[in-house]
């Protein structure tokens, strides 16, 4: 079966019944291991990313001074309840203590500080999401604009 990506890049599928099965596996496996306690930063190589083991100890560093961090003090729901102008700043003193200094570690990019924070703090993934589009935003090309998703 022949897809299309952004109406330009054409590939073929020669099994899409199995690519659709297989994706709902993943997204499965995804969903529970979010329910899984205990969670350590190396546990992030086991949902897609691949961090060397010396990168993965200066986010490690980063990642074990975050328990401080306001945001994390919150389920979704609380979250949502403050004010708009608390929300923005646990969201602002998540960004500059955590996202910040990740992103400055050779080797880890938007996507892998996206997934370290995911396999650490699942619960904050939909209470940073406005903030995370609009970084990625900034980092993309032009191929991966809101204006070219057709």
């Amino acid at each position: 079966m022949k897809f299309f990506l952004f109406s330009k890049i054409s590939f073929e599928i020669p099994e899409p019944i199995a690519l659709i099965e297989c994706y709902c596996y993943q997204n499965d496996f995804y969903f529970k291991y979010d329910f899984l306690e205990d969670k350590k930063i190396e546990d992030v190589n086991k949902i897609g990313v691949r961090i060397k083991k010396e990168v993965l100890l200066e986010c490690k560093t980063i990642t074990d001074r975050t328990k401080s961090v306001n945001i994390f003090k919150y389920n979704l729901e609380q979250f949502l309840d403050l004010e708009e102008k608390k929300r923005s700043e646990h969201i602002k003193e998540l960004n500059d203590f955590v996202i910040q200094k990740l992103l400055k570690i050779k080797g880890i990019a938007l996507s892998t500080t996206t997934k370290i924070l995911h396999t650490l703090y699942p619960k904050i993934i939909p209470m940073i999401d406005s903030l995370l589009q609009k970084k990625y935003r900034q980092v993309i090309n032009d191929g991966w604009t809101e204006k070219r998703v057709d």
